[in-house]
């Protein structure tokens, strides 16, 4: 029988142990360590932040993997990947096989006093406390700020921005609040293209919300946000994307590369160097082949669509292998993510970001439809995964 040790629960994770179960069944043990009893979705932390929903609605116990795999909730503080072992707060585990799935971990402490005075989204939790701050605000600058990157979901802090205003038009207080988002990306969604940054502009500016490029965070104090130009920003409420780094158990285990990620075969997400193991979504860095600017390289946008797809790739392979079979499955590029543009609608992109000469995102416009069938994607996902 074949040994699988998984590392993290979320989109990689939770996917690559149903998969492999599906495809062996009896033949494989499977393991899955994370520190979390529990799991939501990122990107229905805007529904809690507005109001939409409850953190009970969004959240779910892990308790449906225990299907597929013996769970073990417990941080993983050191990793060895050339025998597949790893150290955890509740001992030591090793495998045949290792899939290293443990997302970024979220640091606000990384920029100067953004910890003290931003709120974020980016949890539940905070999402629930940012909601309540919300609920009392009533007139002033709102300002949405990109501090730093990369960082999943690179739709949200735009969707957030015309959530907010949104909300704010519901409670009849619209006039009051003003509403700007601040980033160091030189637009919206930059994986994607000029032609999905300039749309998701154009839809900021319909709104009447200021977009400010090229942005880089430098501190932040009281009231005030302060940018590496010079320049500055006043506000009454900040909500920052908080800075991601990778979690602090890969940092001295030898997978990562230069970026301080895991550097993974865009193939076939093998880690360089070791053999049996592999690294999904958040946690990585997969280059791309394409790029809009000669001396500008481009990597996978961190989402958990891209995570879900590589996690079946991997799990493929492992399980023809331990079939006898020569693994072939080789992950494409594709993925899509939806963006909540208020009133009830969203628009969703479909992007090849193997494609060449550049990464392609196609979309329609913002409707109702895309926003239910968003809706429809996170119970079905939780549903066959959780």
């Amino acid at each position: 029988m074949a040994t699988v040790l998984i590392l993290g629960g979320g989109f990689g994770g939770a996917v690559a142990a149903t998969r492999l179960k599906e495809r062996l069944g009896d033949q494989v043990h499977i393991t899955l360590i994370d520190k979390e009893p529990s799991y939501h979705i990122c990107a229905t932390n805007p529904w809690v932040m507005i109001g939409h929903a409850k953190p009970k609605d969004v959240t779910v116990w892990r308790e449906g993997l225990a299907k597929h795999t013996v769970l073990v909730q417990a941080e993983v503080t050191a990793i060895d990947p050339r025998q597949r072992k790893v150290t955890t707060s509740r001992g030591e585990f090793q495998a045949d096989y290792l899939i290293v799935a443990l997302g970024a971990d979220l640091n606000m402490s990384a920029v100067p006093g953004l910890a003290e005075h931003a709120e974020s989204f980016f949890t539940t939790k905070d999402a629930e406390k940012l909601h309540k701050r919300l609920q009392e605000f009533q007139k002033g600058n709102i300002v949405v700020l990109v501090p730093r990157s990369p960082f999943k979901c690179p739709p949200s802090p735009y969707e957030a921005a015309m959530l907010l205003d949104d909300f704010f038009a519901q409670k009849g207080i619209h006039e009051g609040v003003r509403v700007s988002v601040w980033s160091l990306e030189g637009a919206p969604m930059a994986t994607a293209g000029p032609e999905i940054g300039a749309t998701v502009v154009g839809l900021l500016k319909d709104r009447g919300i200021e977009f400010h490029p090229r942005k880089r965070t430098v501190s932040v104090e009281a009231g005030k946000v302060n940018f590496e130009d010079g320049s500055s920003t006043a506000f009454e409420l900040l909500i920052a994307v908080p800075p991601h780094e990778p979690p602090g158990c890969i940092k001295d285990s030898g997978l990562t590369g230069p970026s301080g990620w895991i550097h993974a075969d865009p193939k076939t997400l093998k880690v360089a160097g070791f053999e049996r193991v592999f690294a999904v979504g958040d946690v990585t860095t997969v280059p791309l082949p394409g790029r809009f600017a000669p001396d500008a390289p481009l990597v996978m946008p961190k989402a958990g669509v891209m995570a879900e797809t590589e996690a079946i790739v991997v799990a493929d392979n492992i399980a023809d292998e331990v079939q006898g079979v020569a693994p072939s499955a080789v992950f494409d590029g594709a993925g899509y993510c939806y963006i909540e543009t208020g009133g009830g609608e969203a628009m969703r992109g479909n992007g090849q970001f193997f494609a060449s000469p550049n990464p392609t995102m196609t979309s329609r416009a913002p409707d109702r439809e895309q926003a239910e069938e968003k809706k429809r994607w996170v119970k079905d996902w939780l549903a066959k995964y959780m």
